[in-house]
């Protein structure tokens, strides 16, 4: 689902599913349970974003809650459902529109590459954006088999690419470029920053600002 019409049509089922006020099986949850929602959600983005060793599961986000796993059961039905829940809050919290159209943007090609690698970079050492990447390492490695075995979760991470896709597509907007060259780095970024992102973790280089105004300008090159 990498492409924008097939992303949107994922985002708009995405959010036709469950309402984050119902339980699983459609009954409307009342304070107490909305409580309980929010924090098993709450738990496990944190327990996600930590990058233990251990794999997080859902009774270990039970425990962590105090709740039993019924009543992860009866709020999120399967992990499938949860992952959904989880991926759904990462977005809520993550990406906001006013309704409104956004501003025209100024600026160089290469400015504009440097703002759309800096919100990436920046994006990945949040709480939000190190719990989805600990949740895409958790799933299994090809798109077929987190659709086959996890289809809700798949939905709502198409959803979460196309939040990417439309945010590049402005960050773009009015520069006279090749589309198929800007496909290709609307595809690479993401990955090439995680690279980059990975030895923050490592520690090897400490020259990491010196190597993203490099990839800007590599990509600027391509791009030109």
């Amino acid at each position: 689902m990498s492409e924008p019409g097939q992303a949107a049509r994922a985002l708009e089922q995405w959010q036709a599913l469950i309402p984050a006020t119902q339980s699983a099986a459609g009954t409307r949850l009342n304070k107490r349970g909305l409580q309980t929602r929010a924090r098993l959600l709450d738990v496990a983005i944190e327990m996600l974003a930590a990058g233990d060793s251990e794999p997080v599961s859902a009774n270990r986000i039970a425990k962590q809650a105090d709740v039993s796993w019924g009543t992860v059961q009866h709020q999120f039905g399967d992990l499938d459902g949860l992952w959904l829940a989880v991926v759904t809050e990462i977005h809520t919290r993550s990406w906001s529109q006013d309704g409104g159209p956004w501003p025209a943007l100024t600026g160089s090609l290469a400015e504009r590459l440097e703002a759309a690698i800096d919100s990436v970079w920046m994006y990945l050492e949040t709480t939000e954006g190190r719990a989805l990447t600990a949740l895409r390492n958790w799933l299994p490695p090809r798109r077929a088999d987190v659709l086959a075995e996890y289809p809700r979760t798949a939905g709502a991470l198409a959803a979460r690419e196309h939040d990417w896709i439309q945010g590049f597509a402005y960050l773009m907007d009015g520069l006279d470029l090749d589309p198929d060259k800007l496909h290709n780095v609307r595809c690479l970024l993401p990955a090439a920053v995680r690279g980059l992102s990975s030895e923050r973790e490592i520690g090897f280089s400490t020259e990491l600002g010196v190597a993203r105004r490099t990839l800007a300008q590599a990509l600027s090159a391509y791009l030109s």
